[in-house]
C-alpha cells in the first residue's frame, strides 16, 4: 500500500473500521526535488518496493489518475487513485477513484514536504485505509503503519541514491 489520496484541501480524519498511521523521515534533498521525485509516476515502482504502476494518466497540471498494483498480505490488489498535486504547498493527496474498479474499501494518502532547519527536508506520509478483507483491525493497523513507514523509508534511499549519482559537465 503505497501512497493513497485525497482531492480535498484538507485531510479527513479516520472514520469507522478506518485505520491510520503517519510516518515522517528528514532527508537531505532540497523540498522541491524531493516533490519531484514524489510525483514521478513512472518513477514509482523503482521508488518504492513492491508497487507496479499500471497505467497514469496527467489531467492537467494539478490532477493525474494512477493505477497501480501492490501485494497485501499475499494478495494482489489493485486500485486507481485520484491524485491532487499542490506544487505551491508540496502536497501530494491520493484517494481512491470512485470511478474505477478497485481491491480496497478505502484508501487516501497525503503526502507533505517542508523544508527542514539548516537545509534538506521534512517528508511526513499520512494513510487512511480499511481495506475490506475480514482481518482482525490490529492486523489491519499494523499493515498500515509498515506500509507507511516502508514508503517513506523507500522515497529517502531513492532519494540518497540519486543524490549519490555524480553530475558530469558537458
Amino acid at each position: 500500500l503505497v501512497a493513497a489520496l485525497l482531492l480535498l484541501a484538507t485531510p479527513r480524519i479516520a472514520g469507522a473500521g478506518e485505520v491510520e498511521a503517519i510516518s515522517t523521515a528528514y532527508v537531505a534533498a532540497a523540498p522541491a526535488r524531493v516533490f519531484e521525485l514524489l510525483t514521478d509516476f513512472d518513477a514509482w515502482e523503482h521508488v518504492f518496493s513492491g508497487i507496479r504502476v499500471l497505467r497514469t494518466e496527467q489531467l492537467d497540471a494539478e490532477r493525474a489518475r494512477l493505477r497501480h498494483l501492490t501485494r497485501v498480505i499475499g494478495r494482489p490488489v489493485a486500485c486507481t487513485m485520484a491524485v491532487t498535486l499542490r506544487p505551491a504547498l508540496l502536497q501530494l493527496d491520493l484517494v481512491l477513484d470512485d470511478r474505477e474498479p478497485h481491491d480496497l474499501a478505502e484508501l487516501a494518502s497525503f503526502w507533505s514536504v517542508t523544508p527542514a532547519p539548516g537545509g534538506g527536508s521534512n517528508v511526513e506520509l499520512r494513510i487512511v485505509a480499511r481495506s475490506g478483507f475480514p482481518i482482525p483491525e490490529f492486523v489491519e493497523r499494523r499493515i498500515v503503519e509498515q506500509s507507511a513507514r516502508r514508503s517513506v523509508d523507500d522515497l529517502a534511499r531513492a532519494l540518497a541514491r540519486v543524490a549519490s549519482i555524480p553530475a558530469y559537465a558537458d
